[in-house]
């Protein structure tokens, strides 16, 4: 009994999963499986174990079963440990054999706690690899997921943006076939407009044409062609002959520019045309000038018709080049240029032989009313064109209530005083039909400004002006379109004291008599300019005469010596030391100074360059520019730093043994001797070619001064003169006539014999005589420089008299290396103390014989030698024959300049009186009436 409840226990236990748990302790499972085996039968034990292995079996099934379970995600339930007791019930229901009582053969052996814990850590690593599996598994499952609901998502967005822009591109075509299909109407509409409008302008301008022609001329108004021929044909000849004037005697006379500024559309372009007697431009609504016109009338007298040019245009490359347009073309020609706002300028010459050089400017179309970009820019720029104080203004602008004029606040902007200003106002025909009495007209005329000019005028239409651009015909309704003001203006009974400033042709003659008022000022001008030619002609004529009788042997002497002293003054002063001769112009670095001799770098005996800084041997100035003295001062630093550098060549044994020699008397070679030998030859060798180098160089410092010297005496006579003396103007170019016969310069081409430029033979002697004195001096100097070289028996003398000033010199001749040392020691020391002495000597001979004589003995050689000249031979020398020949040319020619402007002056005279009081037209309007 103890036995069976002992078997059920255990075999419950094993059932439950508390197997482990309760078998930690081995002597426990040992106990009970003793106590099991003494109550059962070996058979029985057998078949016991049997199931208890199989039972062990399918828990090891379960469990693993369990285990996957888990890794499904799915649990099961653990077995009750009342289905594990009845699962083992059929065991204990067996016979048990109380002989039974040792363990079975075949059952295993108990596990150690070591491999269980082993066992225990493998199946925990294995569950926790299970575990991090299934968590990556679920990982990549939501980031699939998730990228999945991504894609989804952004194909969703793809898709309702290609939508979004399918609709939108059916949108915009529908807008299109919209904007098209209005603009189909618009221009439809707008074709219909235009026929209509066509079709009333027609009949307009019938109307206007026939309203022109209705108007009956009055017989007293004369021709209409006088309106434009204001001045007859002399005054414009006259005018040409003055401008010829005063082109040749480079007198400047202001052409006048007119500015014509105001509203769009207010006719601006349209009074151009009127003045000029001639449609050129493209006028009508809207403004049709874009850019200044700049229009320059010319008077040519071989321009029978008028003539216009387009200048180039650097703005359009279509137009790169000026270009001769007929006059049937040149509206269409300037309205190419017309195409967009800009401040850059068409320019248009018109050359004809009736008309007087003037410019009149065509401005853009102001917009008063608007603040727009466009209208600044356009307000910017007539603003510019109208603000030159020499330009006259004419403000143009529509008639109506003097309230609502705007360009009197406009043109005060620039002119404060109106004193340049004049205003038109257009369109007067339309105004004058708002008046039905007497009174409203005269109140209107007489709301302009006091002492401000003020016309008012009407002009045919655009289209009457297109139709009729002949000139003839355009005049004739300029004519008409006048008369027809008048007629209404006498039905009314104005105030004549108004007439003068009624019509486009009182315009016209106010302007046309302020350019020839302004040419006729300019007369008295050109007049006093002539007659000064004409005096300065007498003048010069008058000195050439004189200069014909002075010029004799005391003359020539007077001039040789005033020129010897003054080039002598000038030398001394630049040795001395003055800026005078502009050292910055004049004067040479150490570099210049060498470059410009040939690379003139110091040589030593074999021709070999000595190189240095000049900076690290402390020549001063070296890199400044200096002349004369000073550059002389530099030249002498310099040889002294070489000469200080310079070093005793190499003394051999052959040298010394060849030097020494043997003493007569007792056979013993004299060492002192060679030494006092080898010095006095190596000095010479290493110092006689600087010398001759430092008497080049002198030499040539010197000798440069004379270029220097003419600048200077050049720049005193031209302080000297006064530039509007005859003599200053000796040296202008060779005289020329142009067609009037006045000589451009009246003293071109003629000598001055006071002026030694004249006697370049003479100039070039005393240069002459002045490189021979410098070659002399610096040879002598040369020469008082080479007897500073001693000889060799003086230095041996001096050598013996002071022994105890020297080392030791040996005295047996076998030891040729301590021979050799000990010669070479005292030759280079003797070398130094005569390098030493004959660098200083020189020094002072080139100041006393080099310098010296520059200061004292260049006077009384070259004034010696110019006062010593015989006068055959002086006028040789000044070239008297060739100045004579050359005065009598200038005395004819002058003499023939002085005639030509004499009848210049009279020719100029009658013809300024031809231009100033111009006869009385055939039509009794006197031209100088304003």
């Amino acid at each position: 009994t103890l036995g069976m409840h002992s078997w059920k226990a255990v075999v419950s236990t094993q059932s439950t999963g508390e197997e482990r748990e309760r078998t930690n302790t081995p002597h426990r499972s040992l106990l009970t499986f003793s106590i099991i085996s003494s109550c059962f039968s070996s058979k029985d034990k057998q078949k016991m174990f049997k199931k208890d292995k199989d039972k062990g079996k399918d828990d090891d099934k379960g469990k693993d079963s369990k285990d996957k379970g888990k890794d499904k995600g799915s649990e099961k339930a653990e077995p009750s440990p009342q289905k594990a007791t009845t699962t083992a019930a059929p065991n204990t229901a067996s016979p048990v054999s109380p002989s039974t009582s040792t363990p079975p053969q075949n059952a295993q052996p108990v596990e150690s706690p070591e491999d269980k814990a082993k066992r225990e850590e493998k199946v925990r690593k294995e569950e926790e690899a299970k575990r991090r599996e299934v968590e990556e598994k679920k990982k990549r499952a939501e980031e699939e997921a998730r990228k999945k609901a991504e894609d989804e998502k952004e194909e969703l967005q793809k898709q309702k943006k290609a939508a979004e822009e399918e609709a939108k591109k059916q949108e915009v075509a529908r807008q299109h076939q919209e904007q098209l299909k209005k603009q189909q109407e618009q221009e439809e509409a707008s074709r219909k407009a235009a026929e209509q409008a066509a079709k009333e302008e027609q009949g307009s301008e019938e109307a206007e044409i026939q309203s022109l022609e209705s108007v009956k001329a009055d017989p007293s108004d004369g021709p209409v062609r006088e309106n434009y021929d204001l001045f007859p044909q002399d005054v414009y000849s006259a005018y040409d002959k003055i401008q010829s004037f005063a082109r040749d005697l480079n007198t400047q006379i202001p052409v006048p520019e007119i500015v014509v500024v105001g509203p769009r559309s207010s006719g601006k372009s349209s009074i151009i045309e009127a003045i000029l007697g001639r449609p050129f431009n493209v006028v009508g609504l809207g403004g049709a000038t874009k850019r200044p016109l700049f229009i320059q009338l010319i008077n040519n007298p071989e321009a029978a018709e008028p003539r216009a040019t387009l200048k180039r245009d650097p703005q359009m490359k279509e137009f790169s080049t000026d270009r001769e347009v007929p006059l049937a073309e040149l509206p269409e020609a300037v309205a190419g240029r017309n195409t967009k706002v800009s401040e850059d300028p068409v320019f248009l010459t018109i050359e004809h032989k009736n008309c007087l050089n003037m410019t009149i400017i065509d401005t853009p179309g102001l917009i008063l009313s608007a603040s727009t970009n466009e209208s600044q820019m356009i307000e910017n720029v007539v603003l510019n064109l109208i603000r030159p104080i020499h330009r006259l203004i004419l403000a143009v602008e529509p008639s109506k209530e003097w309230t609502q004029m705007e360009m009197l606040s406009f043109v005060k902007r620039t002119d404060q005083e109106l004193s340049r200003t004049t205003f038109v106002y257009t369109k007067f025909h339309s105004q004058l039909q708002d008046f039905s009495s007497t009174r409203a007209v005269n109140r209107f005329l007489s709301g302009t400004l006091p002492d401000v000019k003020t016309f008012f005028s009407t002009l045919p239409s655009s289209r009457v002006r297109a139709r009729f651009r002949e000139s003839d015909k355009y005049q004739e309704k300029l004519w008409q379109a006048y008369r027809r003001d008048m007629v209404l203006l006498e039905q009314l009974q104005y105030d004549k004291r108004y007439a003068r400033t009624l019509g486009i042709h009182a315009l016209r003659k106010y302007l046309l008599n302020l350019v020839w008022r302004s040419y006729q000022e300019c007369i008295p001008r050109v007049l006093k300019h002539l007659r000064a030619r004409r005096t300065i002609t007498e003048q010069s004529l008058k000195e050439v005469e004189s200069q014909l009788q002075s010029l004799d042997s005391s003359k020539l002497r007077a001039i040789a010596s005033g020129y010897a002293v003054g080039f002598l003054q000038v030398i001394e002063q630049l040795l001395e030391g003055t800026s005078e001769g502009n050292p910055t112009v004049n004067g040479q670095t150490l570099e210049e100074e060498k470059s410009q001799q040939g690379d003139a770098d110091w040589v030593d005996l074999y021709n070999r360059a000595i190189r240095f800084d000049p900076e690290d041997w402390g020549i001063p100035y070296w890199n400044c520019k200096v002349y004369g003295g000073q550059q002389f001062e530099r030249l002498l630093h310099e040889f002294k730093a070489v000469s200080d550098h310079t070093e005793i060549s190499e003394v051999t044994v052959d040298d010394v043994a060849t030097a020494a020699g043997i003493n007569r008397l007792n056979n013993i070679p004299n060492y002192a001797w060679a030494a006092s030998d080898l010095a006095a030859q190596k000095s010479q060798d290493a110092l006689v070619p600087l010398i001759e180098q430092l008497c080049e160089r002198a030499v040539y410092i010197v000798k440069r001064l004379t270029d220097i010297v003419e600048k200077v005496m050049d720049g005193r006579r031209k302080k000297w003169l006064p530039a509007s003396s005859p003599a200053t103007s000796m040296q202008s170019a060779p005289s020329q006539s142009n067609a009037n016969g006045v000589s451009n310069s009246s003293q071109g081409g003629r000598i001055d014999i006071n002026n030694i430029e004249q006697y370049p033979y003479f100039t070039h002697h005393v240069k002459d005589l002045f490189y021979k004195f410098v070659d002399q001096t610096g040879k002598i100097c040369k020469e008082k420089c080479m007897d500073e070289f001693l000889s060799t028996r003086t230095i041996y003398w001096d050598l013996t008299e002071h022994p105890d000033s020297h080392g030791s010199l040996p005295i047996e001749r076998s030891d040729h290396e301590d021979t050799h040392a000990a010669v070479r020691s005292l030759s280079t020391e003797l070398f130094v103390n005569l390098r030493k002495r004959i660098t200083m000597n020189v020094l002072l001979k080139f100041y006393n014989f080099f310098l010296g004589p520059l200061r004292t003995d260049l006077w009384n050689e070259i004034q010696g030698k110019i006062t010593c000249l015989g006068d055959e031979a002086l006028e040789q020398v000044f070239e008297v024959s060739a100045t004579k020949d050359k005065l009598h040319e200038d005395e004819k020619h002058l003499q023939g300049v002085i005639k030509k402007l004499t009848e210049q002056d009279q020719l100029f005279l009658d013809a300024a009186t031809q231009f100033s009081h111009p006869v009385v037209l055939s039509g009794g309007n006197v031209a100088n009436d304003a």
